[in-house]
């Protein structure tokens, strides 16, 4: 039977972790505000992520970059099962000391590397523990350095400049009116685009077409809302969701718990 464990540290950053127990249920695609670090300890999983399809064995590692689109689906016939933590840009800055605020980007979407494999480990069995804040810190500075160091690039390609602003900037109307109707005629006549090449090129730019993105960062803020001690009812309400049920189903397909799950582990 599919079991997730999911816990949030709030003395390291907001720092979200994820223990999917036997995973059945498939993910559409969707992203996180912060980096997705998974370990397969079980089965094996198929996912989207950089324009392709990936899939990653047991032992291996899963890398995808922060605001990256991607889902995840199972791929193996017996028990399937991973563990990730979600650290931010933010937090890799913070704990790394990047005063010029440059977190990494990962090029590889799976990698085999026992080593990371153990520091990984060693990371999810302290956060599960009750050690103490330095503790923590200590080990999540070990394997967020040694992951930068190894595996991360913080060159991102220039390519489609103009294209890219111009999404950029779509992306951005979006985020700056979040909770209300944006039409796509609004959106398309923004960045002086067709309505059609629009939705094509916003979609070939981030994975998601522009209402899939809206609906990705409303949970986004309503996760927020919820680690600040709002209800599950307040929270879906506030970022536009009057369909209790609607609001569940968006939530649980994002994060593979519901929201009350979140809520209360929050």
């Amino acid at each position: 039977m599919q079991h997730a464990k999911f816990s949030f540290h709030r003395d390291l950053g907001g720092l979200e972790v994820l223990h999917n127990i036997d995973k059945k249920e498939d993910f559409g695609r969707h992203s996180h505000s912060g980096y997705t670090l998974a370990l397969v300890e079980s089965g094996a999983q198929k996912f989207y992520r950089s324009g392709g399809e990936h899939v990653a064995q047991q032992h291996s590692i899963i890398l995808i970059n922060a605001e990256q689109v991607h889902d995840c689906r199972k791929a193996s016939a017996g028990p399937s099962s991973y563990r990730s933590l979600y650290p931010t840009p933010e937090l890799f800055n913070q704990l790394l000391g990047s005063g010029s605020a440059i977190a990494p980007f990962f090029q590889d979407a799976v990698v085999h590397d026992p080593t990371l494999v153990q520091l990984m480990n060693a990371t999810f069995n302290i956060l599960e523990s009750e050690n103490g804040l330095l503790t923590k810190q200590s080990q999540l500075v070990a394997l967020l350095s040694y992951l930068s160091q190894k595996q991360g690039n913080v060159r991102l390609e220039g390519k489609q400049k103009s294209v890219k602003a111009r999404i950029r900037t779509a992306q951005q109307f979006l985020l700056d009116n979040l909770f209300e109707e944006v039409s796509l005629d609004k959106l398309a006549s923004l960045v002086d685009m067709s309505p059609f090449y629009f939705i094509r090129v916003f979609k070939s730019q981030t994975g998601l077409t522009p209402h899939a993105f809206q609906i990705q960062h409303r949970l986004n803020h309503a996760k927020a809302l919820m680690r600040c001690g709002k209800s599950v009812a307040h929270a879906a309400l506030t970022v536009g969701f009057y369909d209790q049920s609607h609001f569940n189903r968006h939530f649980k397909k994002n994060m593979g718990i519901t929201p009350s799950q979140y809520s209360k582990a929050c």
